[in-house]
């Protein structure tokens, strides 16, 4: 015996909220989108033109398919055809790729999201999910939606340019010069500029023209030496034109391009070459990305931003001026404990755990009687010098000043050993500001309270980057350039974060 049914039998419509389960994720969305400010939404309303469709009922059906793993604007579609809860999301409506993929990059899109996160935060500490007191912080790549052999290389690129610059030179001296009669003078400084190479361009084409003038009012029959320059001439417009300065052009736009990078692609030029994770077979991967860098607390991300730099130290400021709340407490791994961080954020007066570079290798006992540990070398006030365990003597020399990539000046004393062709080491290199903060760093991470606030990062931070990896699919960039990755990263881990806000509340 089976269940009887019938696909042919009319019905009237049904409610579809009554079909599907009370906890279901629609419902979460619903609440939180609809409960935003309709300011949050203004700049995408208009005057003129047909109606448009809600960007409340747009991005409640882009977060829905988001949070099921799905990114591409096609795929979203068929889901509003085919998927119950996004019928009852979207009302029915059944909108085009295009239109989707068009709200997902729209100009107002990026201050959206970020009313959005607030408006979030504030929501889970009303309801006492978070205490926004402690932000637990850390990055992780993600591969751009770019082809991987589309890379530009800076040291290349100033390789090839002065290769270039050197040819332009050479061939002005020895072709260009001797065909025309302006005397032009070369900066042997600074470099010839494509905007220099149209110049010479054109005052190479206008001596070819007066050579033709010539030519046509004073023929010559049999050899003419008019004829062979005028030849001369054609062949280095051809060389400047269509060779230096097309060359010229494209190494100052990669120069414009790079932005203090190392390297970008060519199919997605705001990413950068990163080492990604070595794969099954424990091969390097090196590949164009994104640093994401996210704030958790219980799991939650509360803020986030992208950044094209590979390493983690440079990122931490520039993230924590964009925070929207106010800084309390910050716990970070070994990868942002630099010298300039620890210094400016005991500027901002803002407490903090965050591990530095030699931390773990300091709490291990070969370390600790090792003559690498400062400690075990004996200083002499009166003489200011350092004294080796094994006995060598260095003394001061002077202090040297090294400035980061980021302009912050490091000031560092340089001790010399009596003998350093004989000494364990030719010198050595103290930055007294730095071993300091080191100091009360490792004092506050060894206490019982550091102890127990750094032991929760593992478990605070770094599962949402497996959740987003793992479950929801999320390695790879759907969209290019870094405003419109920054979006697309943002409406992934709100996507997430409504699932475990759903989860926590039933």
């Amino acid at each position: 015996m089976y269940i009887h049914y019938n696909t042919n039998q009319t019905t009237l419509p049904l409610e579809i909220a009554s079909v599907l389960p009370q906890d279901h994720i629609v419902f979460t969305i619903e609440k939180v989108i609809n409960d935003l400010e309709d300011d949050c939404f203004s700049s995408f309303y208009h005057d003129f033109g047909r109606p448009s469709y809600h960007p409340k009922m747009l991005l409640s059906a882009l977060l829905f398919a988001y949070s099921q793993g799905i990114f591409s604007g096609r795929k979203i579609e068929k889901l509003m055809v085919e998927n119950l809860a996004m019928h009852y999301l979207t009302g029915q409506l059944v909108i085009s790729y295009r239109t989707i993929n068009r709200f997902r990059v729209a100009e107002g899109m990026r201050d959206l999201l970020q009313d959005l996160f607030v408006e979030f935060s504030v929501r889970l500490k009303m309801e006492e999910f978070v205490s926004l007191d402690c932000l637990y912080i850390d990055g992780t790549k993600i591969e751009a939606n770019a082809n991987k052999y589309s890379f530009v290389w800076k040291k290349a690129t100033d390789k090839f340019s002065l290769k270039l610059q050197e040819n332009i030179r050479q061939s002005f001296q020895e072709e260009i010069a001797p065909l025309i009669e302006e005397a032009i003078v070369l900066d042997q400084e600074e470099p010839i500029s494509s905007e220099q190479l149209d110049d010479f361009v054109a005052i190479l084409e206008k001596e070819l023209e007066k050579t033709n003038q010539e030519i046509e009012q004073q023929p010559v029959k049999g050899a003419d030496e008019r004829k062979k320059k005028r030849r001369k001439l054609r062949k280095a417009i051809r060389k400047v034109r269509d060779d230096f300065s097309v060359r010229a052009k494209k190494y100052e736009n990669y120069g414009e391009t790079f932005e203090g990078r190392n390297s970008f692609s060519k199919t997605d030029t705001d990413a950068t070459f990163m080492r990604m994770k070595d794969d099954h077979m424990m091969n390097g991967q090196l590949k164009p990305g994104y640093n994401l860098q996210i704030a958790t607390e219980n799991q939650f991300v509360l803020h986030y931003d992208v950044f094209p730099n590979a390493a983690d130290v440079n990122t931490l400021l520039p993230f924590l001026e964009s925070y929207p709340h106010e800084l309390k407490t910050i716990v970070a791994d070994a990868g942002y404990g630099s010298e300039e961080n620890l210094v400016t954020l005991n500027e901002l007066e803002v407490s903090h755990f965050i591990k530095y570079a030699l931390f773990d290798k300091e709490q291990k006992r070969t370390y600790k009687k090792s003559s690498r540990n400062l400690e075990n070398w004996t200083y002499d006030e009166a003489q200011d010098s350092y004294i080796h365990p094994e006995g060598w003597t260095y003394h001061f020399d002077r202090i040297k000043h090294r400035q980061t990539s980021t302009g912050f000046t490091q000031e560092i004393k340089v001790y010399k050993a009596d003998n350093p062709d004989l000494a364990p080491q030719k010198g050595l290199y103290l930055n007294q500001r730095y071993q300091e903060l080191k100091q009360i760093e490792s004092q506050a991470l060894l206490s019982e309270e550091g102890s127990r606030i750094f032991a929760q990062r593992k478990v605070d931070v770094e599962p949402v980057f497996g959740q987003v990896k793992a479950c929801l699919g999320y390695k790879r960039c759907n969209l290019r350039g870094k405003q419109q990755v920054k979006i697309d990263m943002g409406l992934v881990l709100m996507a997430n974060n409504l699932l475990k806000y759903r989860k926590r509340r039933f």
